[in-house]
Order: C-alpha cells, then sequence, then structure tokens
C-alpha cells in the first residue's frame, strides 16, 4: 500500500438530521431562522476539527432524498466513519432509514453536542422561542438511540461541547481509518511458520476476516533480490552504519556487506510484491544453508513507507507491531520475557532477528556487534555483524496478539523500559518494571494463556488498543 495511504487523515462523513417543519421558521427574528441557526452549529463543529480530519459533508439532512444523497457520498468517499446527530427534534423516520439503508461495516459516532450555557431565561419572546427549539438536539438524541438498538447497530456515544470532545471524535475516527487500512494491507511469512514454536502458529485465514491479506515468499526469492543489489547501494549503506553506531568487535568486510545486502534485500522484496509487512522466519536451518546468515540490519526505508519486520514466522507480533506502527509512527520492538529478577521487582526482555533501531533516541543505544548465535558454526558468514540495540528507556505499552480457536486475543500493559548497559549477547533487549509485584504481574498473563511474543513501543495506548480490538471483533485483555 501507497504510504501516503497509510499517513492519510482519516475520513468522517456527517450525517446532521434537522427538523424540516422548523425550516421556515424564525425568519423574522434577531439571530435568523432555524435553518440559519443549524448551519451556524455545523460549521462550527466542522472549523473546531477540519485540521485533523477530512470531513465529508452532504449537507443538513432533512429527508429520504438528503439522506440517499449522503449515502452515495459516504460510498463514493469511503468514509472511515459517520458522525451522526439531531441539532434538535426531528422526525425520525430519515433516521430510521439510514440505518436500515447505511453500511453495517461503517462505524457509526453518535454524537449529542451540548450546549455550554443557556442563553435565555424564558421563551417569552419569538427569537428566544427559536433558540429553544434549535437547542432541542437532546430530543432527538433520545429518540433516535432506541432505533440504533432496535437496527442492532453499534454505535460510539459521546456527549459534550463540542470544544471538549473533539479530541475523542478525531481519536475514534483515527481508529477506525485504521481498521480499514488492515484490511487494505498485504503481509507475508517468509517463507513458513517456526515449525519449533506450534504454539505461535495463526490461521492466515482468521486474519484475512479482520484484517490483511497473507501471502508466502520464499528464501530463493530473498536470495535472488538481494544479490541483485548493486554494490555502490551496500557500501553507502555499510558506511552509514560504521559512522553512525559504534563497533566493539572487528567484522570480516565480507560478512559485513553480506549482512547489510540480505538486510535491504528485506525491503526490497516488499517493494516487489507492494507488501505492507514481513514476519520472517530467521531461526530455521534452510535459511542459514540458503543464504549464510541472518540480516542483521534494519533498513530505515522500512520505516519510511510505515513497514515493518519481525522474526520467528509469527503472525501474531506482525499484527502487533503494524497496529502499533498505523497508530504512533514510532519506533516498535519486539521482545520476550527472558527471566525475572525479584531482588530487582524487573524483568528481562528482548529477541534476537529483525528490531528497529532507527528512532534518534535509540542512536546511543546501538552496537554493532556480531551475532553471537551463530558464530561458531559453519555457515557461509558465521559471525556476520547486527545492530545490537539495548532499548531505550521510559514508559511503554507492552502488547500481545495471538489466535486461540477462533478468538484473536489481545493483551495489553504498561511496562517501564530502564536505562543500563547491554547484557544479553546476540538479543536486542532491555529490563523492564512494572508498577505492582513482578511475579503477580506473569502470573496475570499466564492466567490470560499468550505465547512468548510480545512487542513495545514508548507511550501509553491502553485505551486506544481497546478500542480498536472491539471494532476488529478482536478480544482485549488488559494487565
Amino acid at each position: 500500500m501507497d504510504v501516503a495511504l497509510k499517513n492519510r487523515k482519516s475520513k468522517i462523513g456527517l450525517f446532521f438530521i434537522s427538523c424540516r417543519r422548523f425550516i421556515e421558521l424564525g425568519k423574522d427574528t434577531i439571530d435568523g431562522s432555524y435553518l440559519q441557526r443549524i448551519k451556524k452549529e455545523t460549521a462550527y463543529i466542522k472549523n473546531t476539527m477540519c485540521e485533523q480530519v477530512n470531513i465529508i459533508d452532504p449537507g443538513e439532512i432533512f429527508n429520504d432524498s438528503d439522506m440517499k444523497r449522503a449515502l452515495n457520498l459516504f460510498k463514493t468517499e469511503s468514509v472511515d466513519c459517520i458522525l451522526c446527530l439531531f441539532h434538535s427534534w426531528s422526525e425520525d423516520n430519515v433516521w430510521i432509514k439510514f440505518l436500515r439503508d447505511s453500511d453495517p461495516n461503517i462505524e457509526l459516532i453518535y454524537f449529542y453536542p451540548a450546549k455550554d450555557s443557556i442563553s435565555y431565561a424564558d421563551c417569552s419572546d419569538d427569537n428566544d422561542f427559536m433558540q429553544f427549539l434549535t437547542d432541542g438536539g437532546l430530543v432527538g438524541s433520545l429518540v433516535g438511540s432506541g432505533s440504533i438498538r432496535k437496527f442492532n447497530r453499534d454505535a460510539k456515544i459521546i456527549v459534550g461541547t463540542i470544544d471538549d470532545v473533539f479530541e475523542e471524535i478525531v481519536e475514534y475516527a483515527n481508529l477506525c481509518k485504521i481498521k480499514n487500512i488492515l484490511k487494505d494491507s498485504h503481509l507475508c511469512v517468509v517463507p513458513t511458520f517456526n515449525e519449533i514454536m506450534w504454539n505461535t502458529y495463526f490461521n492466515p485465514y482468521r486474519i484475512f476476516q479482520s484484517g490483511p491479506e497473507i501471502s508466502f515468499y520464499s528464501y530463493q526469492e530473498l536470495k535472488d533480490i538481494s544479490e541483485a543489489i548493486d554494490e555502490k547501494e551496500i557500501l553507502i549503506y555499510q558506511n552509514e552504519l560504521k559512522q553512525k553506531y559504534e563497533m566493539i568487535e572487528t567484522v570480516e568486510d565480507e560478512k559485513f556487506k553480506a549482512s547489510v545486502r540480505y538486510s535491504l534485500g528485506l525491503d526490497k522484496l516488499m517493494d516487489r510484491y507492494d507488501l505492507d509487512g514481513m514476519t520472517f522466519n530467521d531461526v530455521s536451518t534452510e535459511l542459514f544453508e540458503s543464504i549464510g546468515l541472518r540480516p542483521g540490519f534494519y533498513p530505515n526505508a522500512i520505516n519510511e513507507k510505515l513497514r515493518f519486520v519481525c522474526p520467528e514466522g509469527d503472525l501474531g507480533i506482525a499484527l502487533g507491531i503494524y497496529i502499533l506502527k498505523l497508530l504512533t509512527k514510532k519506533q516498535v520492538n519486539v521482545i520476550e520475557p527472558f527471566y525475572i529478577d525479584k531482588s530487582r521487582n524487573i524483568f528481562c526482555a528482548g529477541h534476537a532477528g529483525p528490531n528497529d533501531y532507527n528512532d534518534e533516541k535509540s542512536i546511543n543505544n546501538v552496537k554493532i556487534s556480531i551475532d553471537k548465535r551463530f558464530a561458531k558454526t559453519n555457515f557461509k558468514y558465521a559471525g556476520a555483524p547486527f545492530a545490537w540495540l539495548r532499548i531505550p528507556p521510559g514508559e511503554m505499552t507492552m502488547l500481545h496478539i495471538s489466535q486461540i480457536k477462533d478468538e484473536i486475543k489481545v493483551v495489553a500493559t504498561k511496562v517501564k523500559s530502564i536505562n543500563g548497559p547491554h547484557r544479553i549477547q546476540g538479543y536486542s533487549h532491555s529490563e523492564f518494571q512494572v508498577d505492582e509485584d513482578i511475579n503477580f504481574f506473569f502470573e496475570k498473563i499466564l492466567k490470560i494463556g499468550t505465547t512468548q511474543h510480545f512487542v513495545v513501543v514508548e507511550g501509553d495506548y491502553i485505551k486506544q488498543l481497546d478500542i480498536l480490538s472491539k471494532l476488529c471483533n478482536f478480544n482485549f485483555y488488559t494487565v
């Protein structure tokens, strides 16, 4: 998918219902007619949100023809969600037909725009009475809410002044956008699931029901693409790595170039098939027999296209990385918890294989080191280098996704990566704190039932992951 489509603003369709009986009322009043007043409210709502979202406005909705025009426009524009409101009391037949005829796959936000204050003490003159009628959106909202349930439709309910709640509306629209991007995305497994860890297996069809299409590509394709890369491109990236990161061991130039070559090849394989991400079975003997090493670097071109690479053929961590990438645009790292250090109430976690390190905060946390895990083997490039990352310190969201029967299970929690030296040779890693007893923390995770794989990103995104899970029909757990 083109990166511009991933970076686009969310599209919100407006379905603002007004009362056709009131259109002509209030023409001679100081503040204008009913129509002028509701248009003023619409304009204020649009102006509040327009910098952050792409607004698709079919105009005020009074009757069936307005409703049909709106539905056609929403379909043509492929809106991510529809913001629905009653300006005032209104006949509800148009709303009922909208619920009946609109696409149930388009999410609804049902919004009552509360008033900061009421400008009149009583309705003794025509102008105040006209404003009283215009301010009656709560009546319409209550009437309409029953029909939502009668049609068994879901809607995000939001009540408040637009100034108070527009960020909530924008955030929800962005999550609807991510849901739709997932459906249009294309991920791959190279070349197979990891047959030594069956619990990480994920039914591609189950993912396809809610999100990306999945394809499988061979090591041979990676080899062919990588070996066609121009030597100048390899040298440029190799020199960039040398200048940017500390080399802590002597690395043979041939092995360094090979690691660079096949790392660049990962991105070029995604280019060839217009892929949005790859989960790479990097522990298979076949890989080392085919190309002689495990690619050790993570070209930033992958991030620039909002793509990703992750290890071990696990579609669960692939989905987790991709969701967090779309949500945050930040560096996302794969970890598996190694051990608990009870004396410090911390756990150590990390992972070998492809792991992003391109964020500015990671610059001083990366060393170029030998892939110790395979350094003593007889494979062609045994001892090839990789980017050894100590994940930067900070508050983080830790996310897990896996499949149990037909359930896609999403488990999220907050952890804190702490500063410290590189400790675990051959693995990008960190040490993590939690705000409770570390043993109890992992007891809760073990009771939920996961795999060993998690991903972490800087910041707190628990609320957003909960909402997105509901949008995608995933089951959400928090620890």
